[in-house]
């Protein structure tokens, strides 16, 4: 029995390893969900010099816990060329839209009821959340970064206040 269970722990690591984010580099997928009014809304319809592509959920603490550095983010850069495509991965859809109208969300905001199962997960292979995405002409210029770094890099392509 504990030959099994340390075979199947070994198999599950190897396959979190194999499937690592998506790179710098590495070209954007589209992602076509809908938003609180059951609207699609695609990625590739955000027209802006610099996205931040955000998954996240009401559920999980630390995405909510940062979601007002990350408006913050976005007042401050908005009219410079910034947009925020944030992927909810909530399954209980009330609870995803009072925890967006709470936090004054004020960008793009779609939701997968599939969450980590969900096609945007699996295609840009997101395996924890937060996690953030910074996109630049159809290409992923930043990953894994904290959002003092994001903001440092937004600043570097669009220019401060």
């Amino acid at each position: 029995m504990k030959k099994i269970f340390l075979l199947l722990l070994l198999c599950t690591s190897f396959s979190f390893t194999s499937s690592a984010q998506l790179n710098i580099g590495d070209s954007v997928i589209d992602i076509r969900l809908p938003d609180s009014l059951g609207k699609w809304k695609p990625l590739s319809d955000v027209k802006a010099k610099i996205i931040l592509l955000d998954f996240w959920a009401a559920w999980c603490y630390p995405c909510v816990h940062h979601m007002p550095e990350v408006v913050e983010l976005y007042e401050k850069y908005h009219a410079k060329g910034l947009e925020i495509y944030a992927v909810s991965l909530d399954k209980d859809y009330h609870n995803w839209v009072n925890k967006c109208r709470e936090l004054k969300m004020p960008f793009v905001l779609v939701n997968d009821v599939y969450g980590f199962n969900g096609k945007a997960c699996t295609d840009y292979k997101i395996t924890s959340i937060p996690n953030k995405l910074v996109l630049k002409d159809g290409k992923i210029i930043g990953t894994n970064m904290s959002l003092n770094a994001i903001d440092q890099m937004i600043e570097k392509e669009l220019g401060s206040e």
